[in-house]
């Protein structure tokens, strides 16, 4: 079923561009429905619209070395650079707020991964330490938030620029492997394994570019094969303070993300 929706996103997304120019040759056609400027397709004439769903790309940066000054263990392994995240996002739009938009709940999770050589001993330096093979950091970035986008003059004017805002718990489960085992470090009953889960603070401020004015026909028609309402490109800042209480490492961050919503 999923891979029927998102087929249907992108062949909608390849339509929406085909249609613009059949469109523009009936610009003096004012009586279809579709056309009227007036015209809440999302609330009148098209499908109940009840859910979003994200498709989110970006960079991650882990906050590890935080509690180190900014140089620490991450750093002397993996290095400084971003490193490929890639994710998905689900909400509920359970509330419509009249003149500003939809309130409801939303859940996601992530995938993000760094790998570098491991060393046997603690000097952490290439020119002496014994090398133990790859070593690797994954992360999966989670959160449960609330999320409110701010649609209403989009519904009604068409105006195709939708902010939002998301707050709630950050979670972060990751683990560390070095060659095909878990690490560990210490021995015997003090060891203690290279895995865990982290909590936190997540928040995100962002904004949506709609594409239905690429060819509102063509969308209007994606709707009724697909159910899906609204195709969407977004842009968004998000903080993921993870590891906040307790002994817990810092594998949150603060960067851009940006991607595809498609409501549904």
């Amino acid at each position: 079923m999923r891979s029927k929706i998102l087929a249907s996103a992108l062949v909608g997304i390849a339509a929406l561009l085909a249609a613009e120019g059949a469109e523009a040759q009936t610009r003096g056609v004012r009586d279809s429905n579709w056309r009227q400027r007036d015209r809440v397709s999302a609330r009148q004439n098209g499908s109940p619209q009840r859910f979003a769903f994200e498709l989110r790309f970006g960079l991650y940066y882990p906050a590890v070395d935080d509690e180190f000054g900014g140089t620490g263990p991450y750093s002397k392994f993996f290095g400084d650079a971003g490193r490929f995240y890639f994710g998905g996002e689900f909400d509920w739009q359970a509330l419509r707020i009249p003149w500003v938009g939809s309130l409801g709940p939303g859940v996601g999770i992530g995938y993000t991964s760094a790998s570098g050589k491991a060393f046997l001993s603690g000097t952490y330096d290439a020119a002496d330490a014994q090398r133990a093979g790859e070593t690797s950091l994954t992360i999966l970035p989670m959160h449960v938030s609330g999320v409110i986008r701010f649609d209403e003059l989009f519904r009604r004017t068409g105006f195709p620029v939708i902010p939002y805002g998301k707050i709630g718990l950050g979670m972060g489960l990751w683990w560390v492997d070095v060659g095909d085992a878990t690490a560990e470090v210490g021995t015997g009953d003090d060891a203690i394994a290279g895995y865990g889960m982290s909590y936190g603070v997540h928040w995100a401020l962002g904004g949506m570019l709609a594409l239905d004015w690429l060819g509102r026909r063509s969308m209007a028609a994606l709707d009724q094969e697909s159910g899906i309402n609204h195709v969407h490109l977004f842009g968004e800042w998000y903080n993921q303070n993870l590891g906040l209480g307790g002994n817990q490492m810092l594998v949150g961050t603060s960067t851009w993300a940006v991607g595809l919503t498609l409501e549904m």
